[in-house]
């Protein structure tokens, strides 16, 4: 549960009444100070990772693991669900200070249409299948008329949400062609474990479901993958609702206002064409080592492809050696020890060399290059 500052108030009064303190105002002045003197700050808290039930994870992602053993990265792919509000303004703005008790929002701020976007990559983001988007009415008026058709796939639905038959006709139209037009490998497909999910299956895929409850831990799209596209998607839409203020503004307009219907073309409230616009084109900018990291983060990956995604990143990077580090002072402390037998016969300034290679050594681009070519082919470079 939160710790908001209603339930510190609320607890402040119970201890305040078992001290039989009576005269006691828990206000929200006295709970800030006590707050801050015992180091708690404020946060908004996003996602559910506190839902997750690690507990009983890891020994089913170690079975996973040892399933993704020796498979290829690229035909590890991950599928995920996520609402998206399209229409939704900040509820927080900058007014006059005299104006502060007075400023009213709008209705877009709490606007509730939504839409869900099903997305899916492979490991090493280069395939990303194209998203689709599932929305309440069947033929929304926007993609209708020459020039105006979805620009990506649109599924509709009651509830805008994913049920077995929804799922299964994206799964058989939408993710087993974007397969098969891309590689005629066999694929792996980590999906988690919602009911929904269970009905598909191909003879080109098998399905691995990922452990109850925490796939907000070891699901990729849901460390970073998810939320990057939402916040660019929200920068593209205020970009455009702060250029429709402008120009309504300078078109005279005594007090502008985001007018219902017409889309943002018409310097409207943003519709479906316009969100699905928007999603592909920011699905497209997605950069594949963000994917790729996402993964990573999962933890969700055998040791061999986390070898492989580490070096398409190039994360062997040869770290500084300390300004204050005297090697030579070291080589001179050495010779007057037991080593100083491994130090005849080279001179003064090899001695050092020698030393800062074997400080060096583990952080060193040839000797991680080396142990990563060592994991990959299960060799070693001495037989």
């Amino acid at each position: 549960m939160p710790l908001s500052l209603a339930i510190l108030l609320q607890k402040a009064l119970q201890v305040a009444e078992h001290l039989g303190i009576t005269d006691f105002a828990a206000s929200n002045g006295f709970t800030q100070h006590w707050a801050s003197h015992h180091g708690l700050v404020n946060v908004a808290l996003h996602g559910s990772g506190a839902s997750a039930n690690v507990g009983e994870a890891p020994e089913r992602m170690v079975a996973i693991r040892q399933q993704l053993e020796g498979v290829d990265v690229d035909q590890m792919c991950n599928v995920e669900e996520t609402v998206l509000l399209y229409q939704v303004l900040p509820s927080r703005s900058y007014v006059p200070s005299e104006h502060r008790r007075t400023e009213r929002g709008s209705k877009a701020m709490k606007s509730k249409d939504r839409v869900t976007l099903t997305l899916c990559c492979n490991a090493t983001g280069t395939h990303k299948v194209p998203v689709t988007m599932i929305g309440k009415k069947a033929q929304p008026m926007c993609f209708q008329g020459n020039g105006n058709a979805s620009p990506l796939t649109y599924f509709s639905h009651k509830s805008a949400w994913t049920d077995a038959s929804v799922f299964k006709r994206w799964f058989e139209e939408v993710f087993v062609p974007a397969v098969q037009a891309g590689t005629a490998h066999h694929v792996y497909f980590i999906m988690d474990n919602l009911g929904c999910h269970s009905s598909s299956s191909h003879p080109q895929v098998t399905i691995i479901e990922l452990p109850p409850n925490p796939t907000a831990v070891y699901q990729p799209l849901d460390v970073g993958i998810i939320v990057l596209l939402k916040n660019r998607y929200k920068k593209r839409l205020l970009y455009r609702a702060v250029c429709n203020l402008v120009s309504l503004k300078y078109n005279g307009a005594a007090d502008p206002r985001v007018a219902r219907g017409g889309g943002l073309g018409e310097e409207g409230q943003a519709h479906l064409r316009d969100a699905a616009k928007f999603i592909v084109e920011e699905w497209d900018e997605i950069l594949r080592d963000h994917i790729v990291r996402c993964w990573l983060k999962a933890d969700c990956l055998p040791t061999g492809a986390v070898a492989r995604l580490r070096l398409q990143l190039g994360d062997i990077q040869m770290v500084a050696e300390p300004a204050h580090m005297d090697m030579s002072h070291l080589v001179a402390m050495m010779a007057h020890t037991s080593l100083e037998h491994e130090f005849d016969g080279p001179s003064g300034k090899e001695q050092v060399l020698a030393v800062r290679r074997c400080l060096t050594a583990e952080t060193d681009v040839e000797a991680i290059d080396q142990t990563v070519h060592m994991v990959l082919t299960g060799g070693d470079d001495e037989e």
